[in-house]
């Protein structure tokens, strides 16, 4: 994880740090991925790795773990991505919610959302490909409005000029005009796509829940971050492994052509 670079330590009072901030950041995405405790990631960490940190070594660090660290390493992967289909068909922005401090999780609310974190998502669909290209977090009452606002400004590496964004009508107070207010002929057209960032979210939630297991609303917004990271993670491995299949089945089909080309038997790859 060259992506994160160790920050430069503002005083030299205290132990030398022992454990880079690319392994925390690892640890963290594990912890989120199969939602553990800090107990319960150490002893899996000791269990593979032979060591890990102190219970308030790692604590401290998740706690001082910068949420632009989260979004720096969305950001790369999302670039790696990209790098080889740059065509991007639409913009899709939706907001989800994360549930915390809670022994269990609310199935309702009665209008409150106390404990509840909000993230906003925009997504990209790329020849057919989902992928999560900026995400901002904020408390339980936060403006979606001021969300995408933020979310947009993380992606000013993107050639997004002219491309089409869906969107609810809440964001029609910013000039952020969703296509059903445009034109109703292209929300028709375009509209039912917005299907693509809800079945996302309920991807996300399927794996790794609608709640976490923290008491901390800060922590539970960079496990929300952690969340969509994983998710670009997923997409990006599954996306290498098919290429390394198609190259090793290309490999194979040419190794046959050239063993049996004697024989006369073609064998075209």
């Amino acid at each position: 994880m060259s992506i994160i670079k160790e920050e430069e330590r503002i005083t030299s009072r205290g132990r030398p740090r022992i454990y880079s901030e690319a392994f925390i950041v690892s640890l963290f995405l594990y912890q989120t991925l199969n939602n553990l405790s800090y107990r319960e990631v150490l002893e899996e960490c000791r269990r593979v790795y032979g060591k890990s940190p102190g219970l308030y070594t790692y604590y401290y660090r998740v706690r001082m773990l910068s949420k632009e660290t989260l979004k720096k390493l969305l950001k790369e992967i999302c670039r790696i991505i990209l790098s080889r289909d740059r065509i991007i068909k639409f913009v899709i922005s939706d907001g989800t919610g994360f549930g915390f401090n809670e022994l269990f999780p609310l199935k309702f609310l009665r209008g409150m959302e106390i404990r509840k974190v909000k993230s906003h998502v925009v997504l990209v669909t790329s020849s057919g490909r989902r992928v999560v290209v900026a995400v901002e977090t904020g408390s339980s009452y936060a403006s979606e409005v001021k969300l995408l606002i933020k979310a947009l400004d993380q992606i000013d590496w993107l050639e997004l000029e002219g491309q089409s964004l869906i969107a609810d009508k809440c964001y029609d107070s910013i000039g952020l005009i969703p296509l059903r207010k445009v034109s109703k002929v292209l929300w028709e057209k375009w509209g039912h796509n917005r299907y693509l960032i809800e079945s996302l979210f309920g991807t996300i939630k399927q794996k790794i829940g609608s709640h976490f297991r923290v008491k901390i609303e800060d922590i539970a917004q960079k496990r929300a971050l952690a969340a969509f990271v994983l998710y670009n993670m997923y997409l990006l491995i599954t996306i290498l492994l098919i290429l390394l299949l198609l190259q090793r089945a290309n490999f194979r089909v040419r190794h046959f052509d050239l063993k049996y080309s004697n024989t006369g038997i073609r064998i075209s790859p």
